[in-house]
């Protein structure tokens, strides 16, 4: 799908999480014309009406996009009370939610689409497109139908003008040559005419960068094999003139005019990459510790157990607990809290192997996953990290610091992860209701 029109569309964006509002904001300006924020319903219905009920406010919003769940206003409600005053507004929800209810509310509000969350960018973007274009190809339409008195070299110097001013790289191929290219392409090679690229080069290929990620081929037929992939694996690395790698999704358009034509847009990604390896980061990690979050470690522990119960090669389990931290928290305060906290998840990492899966579970306590581990061997690194967390003492701090450790062992087809992780809490229960500072393996009653 061409999205350039998106550079046209201005949106209300709606979201109580402010790092995220932030984040997607500033990734998303790249796309739109402009985008205007809110942290919650009642704000975003208050902007809505300041820009397109107002008589000559500096411009009419385009498009909503909101979160269900915020205080004061939800979004569905949001959606309803605008409607009140423009029911052609598209809405696309930004939601964690999939039931029934919420999906008939949302039809009935002739929501034009939803992205779960954690966000992916690109899925982000296809949605707005496919909500926007109806009334942007409306708007479009309307133009057209004025410059269609037009000369045809206007016409021509018109589509000069517009192809320079993109962003995009934009090349036209006759067959498989080029033909002509705009001015952002010619910028990046440092090119002063396309007639320069032609010399030097036999294709744009060239420049691409083998990696397994991106699409990669030394044929000169290129086009033709881009376009037997999906749209989302279209994406190409290229190195500039000043040798920086950049990532670009390639969109292909066809005509016919004599011979076969084509018009290729390079749209430089390199940003939305790292802005969806930072979402995909802060979704799967805690935000002080920096290992993985309860989510993520429930995610590989169902992954592990479906694996165990299929080749028994043993899975082990330990949850640990700081012993007497309210302590240290009501002592020294919070701010000696997190980096006693930050510190021991350091001796965690640096204790287990490449292949385990550390999380911070909630507060103090923290899970280890142990693919392919026995209980003994489980009983020996838990007592090692016991002991190296038993040596450790932070300055300023004269409280011991020690933790207490339950581990299990996981049953092929007789547990489930219920039991698992019921079985290991089970133990850090018995050592610390035993005097702390030990390991305490669950034993069947």
């Amino acid at each position: 799908m061409d999205k350039d029109f998106l550079k046209y569309i201005n949106v209300l964006y709606v979201e109580d999480e402010s790092d995220v509002r932030e984040l997607t904001s500033n990734i998303l300006s790249k796309f739109l014309n402009n985008i205007v924020q809110a942290q919650d319903g009642k704000e975003g219905l208050e902007l809505f009406q300041k820009y397109n009920n107002t008589p000559n406010s500096e411009f009419k919003i385009d498009l909503i996009i909101t979160d269900i769940n915020m205080p004061k206003m939800n979004g569905l409600e949001m959606i309803r009370e605008i409607h009140n005053f423009d029911y052609s507004i598209p809405a696309v929800i930004t939601t964690a939610h999939s039931d029934a209810d919420f999906l008939k509310e949302a039809i009935q509000l002739r929501v034009r689409g939803y992205v779960t969350k954690p966000l992916k960018i690109n899925d982000l973007i296809d949605t707005i497109s496919i909500a926007a274009e109806p009334k942007y190809l409306k708007d479009q339409l309307e133009v057209l139908n004025k410059q269609l008195s037009l000369e045809v070299e206007e016409k021509t110097l018109e589509l000069r003008s517009i192809l320079d001013s993109q962003e995009n790289m934009i090349l036209v191929f006759n067959e498989y040559n080029v033909s002509s290219a705009n001015k952002t392409f010619l910028e990046f090679f440092e090119l002063e005419t396309i007639e320069d690229f032609i010399a030097n080069n036999k294709s744009i290929n060239s420049y691409f960068i083998e990696e397994e990620e991106y699409f990669y081929t030394k044929e000169n037929d290129w086009i033709s094999e881009i376009m037997k992939l999906d749209d989302m694996k279209r994406v190409v690395r290229i190195k500039n003139a000043s040798n920086e790698d950049k990532i670009f999704r390639v969109d292909i358009k066809t005509f016919f005019y004599e011979t076969k034509h084509y018009v290729v847009s390079f749209t430089d990604i390199t940003e939305l990459k790292e802005y969806t390896y930072e979402l995909q980061y802060r979704a799967t990690h805690d935000s002080l510790t920096k290992l993985y979050n309860r989510q993520k470690l429930n995610e590989e522990l169902s992954k592990e157990i479906l694996r165990e119960n299929r080749y028994q090669h043993n899975l082990s389990i330990l949850m640990f607990d700081i012993d007497n931290f309210k302590n240290i928290n009501d002592t020294y305060g919070h701010d000696v809290g997190d980096v006693v906290l930050i510190d021991l998840s350091n001796i965690l990492k640096n204790s287990i192997r490449a292949t385990d899966y550390a999380a911070r579970w909630g507060g103090e306590e923290f899970m280890v996953l142990l693919p392919e581990t026995s209980i003994d061997e489980t009983t020996r690194i838990a007592d090692q990290l016991r002991e190296k967390i038993e040596t450790y003492q932070p300055e300023n701090i004269n409280l011991p610091i020690t933790i207490s450790i339950g581990i299990a062992e996981f049953i092929p087809n007789e547990n489930t992860k219920d039991d698992f992780i019921k079985n290991v809490d089970i133990a850090l229960y018995q050592a610390k209701r035993t005097g702390k500072n030990k390991v305490v393996k669950y034993e069947k009653q």
